[in-house]
């Protein structure tokens, strides 16, 4: 008898055992399934975050650049850059909130006048901040009621904004596109900006020669060049031309360049005090002075007030038959050295600009801003605009000027470094 009661004690903890067994297994198994089903649907639900320049939406009418944080005004808004289609009046920011809910305000669409008559333009989207929502991502989209689970998130910048500008000078360079090749001028102006005071360089880069990328990525790892791609073409028909033609299949002019400017404006507006727009075969060259600092103060004594300094712009062309110096023989471009002679004033000016006074750029004026616009005399500052093609005008009406040479002996040691440390990546 207490042998079966043994026997019966040995399968009841045998079958316990078992049942223990499967009961564990059922529960790894549960949580095992439950933890993929999560994780699929957390993947299925991430965040689409946008990290592109250009980002095009649904509607193939938009294209967002970035969104910036404004707290000038009477509310503080989010400006989001952009490029649509004139015929857009309607668009949403979705703000979502911290604490996982989104909440949708409807944008003030501010095409920019200067789109000079194409289909597209630059555009700001202003959309005031919603209250007890902290946030640090919006979306864009042309509906108040849509699923917005999948659209893309675009991270707010300058928010907040810095304590204080991290340099006192930054160049910004709108679009460099084609096969553009020019690596002497371009070497020679990125040196003349940092002797006369940049703390920055921000280009927008579509497309250039391989030799240029080459000497592009060496300034970056420099640390004075900030390189923004900019593949405009792969949304937008594009041309270098300023004006829309009848017949003219373009979509936007010159590859954007008010886009650029605007966002090289907002990337820069507290992370520096001053803010040149210019382009890269173009300097803005002090004439008693020797750099922009001391420029600068004497300009802040003078119009205490302005917020805009605009720049008489001398193209100086390059002259037919003449001989090119030894120096830097071999280095595709233009020896700006050689570009002495210069032609009568343009209206085409650049400018100088206190970032956090403008709301809106052109290219050779500002269209929304606070403070004084003011046009400097030539005896102070033009811009000295160096080109490779031969003079448009009478060579009897170009004038001598070798202000540029004040830099000969420090742009000359300068670019042969520049030269010996790149020479071997340019064939």
């Amino acid at each position: 008898m207490a042998s079966k009661s043994r026997a019966d004690f040995k399968w009841k903890c045998f079958y316990m055992f078992n049942l223990l067994v499967m009961i564990l297994s059922f529960f790894y198994y549960f949580n095992l399934m439950s933890t993929v089903k999560n994780t699929q649907r957390d993947a299925a639900y991430a965040p689409n975050i946008a990290n592109s320049s250009i980002t095009a939406l649904g509607d193939n009418q938009t294209f967002i650049l970035s969104p910036y944080y404004d707290p000038r005004g009477h509310t503080p808004s989010v400006r989001v850059l952009a490029i649509i289609h004139h015929t857009v009046k309607e668009l949403y920011c979705w703000f979502h909130c911290d604490y996982n809910s989104s909440v949708s305000v409807r944008a003030q669409v501010d095409l920019h006048k200067d789109r000079f008559e194409h289909p597209y333009g630059t555009a700001d989207l202003l959309c005031t901040e919603p209250p007890d929502c902290p946030y640090r991502y919006i979306s864009i989209h042309w509906s108040n009621t849509s699923h917005i689970t999948h659209l893309p998130r675009f991270e707010v910048r300058n928010h907040p904004p810095p304590a204080a500008p991290s340099v006192n000078f930054t160049v910004c360079i709108s679009t460099m596109y084609g096969d553009y090749n020019n690596v002497l001028q371009t070497i020679q102006s990125l040196e003349m900006y940092k002797l006369l005071g940049a703390g920055r360089v921000t280009l927008y880069l579509n497309q250039c020669h391989q030799n240029l990328e080459k000497v592009l990525r060496y300034y970056v790892e420099e640390g004075i060049l900030e390189v923004i791609p900019w593949p405009i073409h792969r949304f937008l028909r594009t041309s270098t031309e300023w004006h829309y033609y009848k017949n003219c299949s373009n979509q936007v002019g010159y590859y954007g360049q008010t886009a650029t400017l605007n966002d090289c404006l907002y990337r820069n507006m507290y992370r520096s005090k001053f803010v040149f727009l210019n382009d890269i075969d173009e300097i803005i060259l002090p004439v008693k002075y020797n750099d922009w600092p001391s420029l600068m103060k004497v300009l802040h004594k003078r119009y205490p007030k302005t917020s805009v300094f605009s720049f008489t712009n001398h193209v100086f062309p390059s002259l037919p038959n003449v001989k090119r110096l030894n120096m830097w023989r071999d280095i595709p471009g233009v020896n700006i050295l050689q570009n002495v002679f210069k032609e009568p004033a343009t209206c085409q000016c650049k400018l100088l600009v206190n970032p956090r006074k403008v709301y809106q750029t052109s290219i050779h004026s500002v269209l929304k801003h606070d403070g004084r616009f003011t046009n400097l005399p030539v005896d102070l500052a033009f811009n000295y605009h160096c080109k490779e093609q031969p003079p448009t005008v009478k060579r009897d009406l170009l004038v001598e000027d070798r202000t540029i040479w004040r830099y000969n002996v420090s742009l000359q040691q300068n670019v042969n470094k520049v030269i010996q440390r790149v020479s071997a990546w340019i064939p």
